[in-house]
């Protein structure tokens, strides 16, 4: 299925496309950091942090089997009668990730989980818990916003995301001040409801905008392309999926490693707001997969869209090492984050070592994006599996071996493992570039 990108993109069409993506990702990651300056002013800050950290970490894990929808609604979406067989397909999918988090945080599998299995002290797990049962019932409606933004991206309508974002963070933070000035609900439960309000209305928003684009679609697929059906549907989403999975487990992984060294409260409260600074700088190679989806179809825009990550990339780890590296840092734990002293000295270092975290990221987008185009998902999920390896075998090395405090271990392992990603996709995918580089290849759609 052609998407509407049938030419070799210039660098002005790629940025067209990507800029509001990226600010899009940027704004929708940002969340976690807005809204822990909301907690980190709140009354007992380092409780509502810590809670709500791992709330964040897990409710991602529940989600990630979604995630992939939106690159498969841009690579599929190219009929009506394709779009509404995705669109019911994703219905069941979301439908059952809905009852599966029922059937965990509604019964006492919730304390197996965060005090057995992740080993969460007794003082933090309720918050975290009942954090959880609000933060589930977003998980529908954000699958859903990405099966519509994926309409919108084929058809190149990427700023009415970036808008759409944009008013999501504007009613979680009035939603957030507003409750703190009106009621006295914990923190952490009042940033869950503050989430899903900006989340409600966004797929609002993005169901709304994407019915012209979903209107001037062919009513069939065109001849050169089979009929998507429910099969093949499955078979490209279960390893997408699971990669995705995979991926979503490093963060609890990593919040499990930090609860067990030493000094694990400020750890539990530092790791949350290190990640989240990080996350500012390297959300926007999200959107660069989905550039790969979009564009990266034959020989020529090939070369231009890897080249176009490849800056991308090192400019983001160069704004990132301007903060983490200068006086800068100190500034916006303090001054914009509102960090208390002890909290700030363990995150500190943490934020220095994910300095190449958007590089890594943005291979793992220019490949995972074609990978998925030219139907090779397996090199993508074994490369999180190795990730996900390195992480735990640091994790494991440092509690044993090791006394640095846990927001220095999870840096290391989660840079470690996402460096070690990029290596094994870029390795792995060489084949599947040279045949896309071939002269006789012909466009992926």
């Amino acid at each position: 299925m052609k998407s509407r990108f049938t030419d070799e993109p210039s660098y002005s069409q790629i940025s067209k496309l990507y800029l509001p993506l990226a600010l899009s990702w940027l704004l929708m990651l940002m969340d976690v950091p807005v809204l822990n300056a909301f907690l980190a002013r709140a009354p007992e800050a380092e409780l509502s942090l810590a809670a709500f950290g791992i709330a964040n970490s897990l409710i991602f894990m529940l989600e990630a089997p979604i995630y992939m929808m939106l690159d498969l609604s841009i690579a599929l979406s190219g009929s009506r009668a394709a779009f509404k067989t995705l669109r019911r397909f994703y219905i069941a999918i979301g439908l059952g990730l809905t009852a599966l988090g029922l059937l965990v945080l509604y019964t006492p599998l919730w304390q197996v989980l965060l005090q057995g299995l992740m080993g969460i002290p007794a003082t933090i797990a309720p918050l975290a818990a009942s954090t959880l049962r609000i933060l589930m019932w977003w998980v529908f409606p954000i699958g859903w916003r990405r099966v519509y933004q994926g309409v919108l991206v084929r058809d190149g309508r990427t700023p009415i995301i970036g808008m759409g974002t944009v008013i999501r963070l504007a009613v979680m933070s009035v939603g957030m001040l507003v409750g703190q000035a009106l009621t006295t609900i914990p923190a952490a439960y009042l940033g869950a409801l503050a989430a899903g309000a900006g989340v409600l209305v966004e797929t609002a928003l993005m169901h709304w905008a994407a019915q012209s684009s979903i209107a001037q679609r062919p009513a069939e697929n065109s001849a050169d392309d089979d009929p998507l059906t429910y099969c093949t549907l499955w078979s490209l989403f279960v390893p997408l999926a699971v990669t995705s999975v995979l991926f979503q487990l490093i963060p609890p992984l990593i919040s499990a490693g930090v609860a067990s060294a030493p000094m694990p409260e400020l750890s539990l409260a530092a790791w949350p707001l290190a990640w989240g600074l990080v996350t500012v700088f390297w959300a926007p190679t999200m959107a660069l997969r989905q550039v790969s989806v979009a564009l990266a179809q034959d020989r020529a825009s090939w070369g231009k869209v890897s080249r176009f990550v490849a800056l991308a990339g090192l400019a983001l780890t160069g704004a990132l090492g301007v903060v983490s590296l200068t006086p800068l840092l100190d500034v916006v734990l303090a001054g914009l984050l509102g960090v208390s002293g002890p909290v700030a000295i363990f995150a500190s270092p943490a934020v220095r070592i994910m300095l190449f975290l958007p590089l890594g990221y943005s291979v793992h987008s220019l490949y995972g994006g074609l990978l998925v185009t030219q139907s090779h998902p397996s090199i993508m999920r074994t490369a999180k599996v190795v990730n996900l390896l390195i992480v735990g075998i640091i994790l494991w090395a440092g509690l044993l071996y090791g006394q640095v405090h846990g927001a220095t271990l999870g840096a290391l392992a989660m840079t470690a493992g996402t460096l070690m990603e990029a290596v094994w996709l870029w390795f792995f995918s060489r084949a599947v570039v040279q045949t896309l580089r071939s002269p006789v290849s012909s466009p992926v759609r």
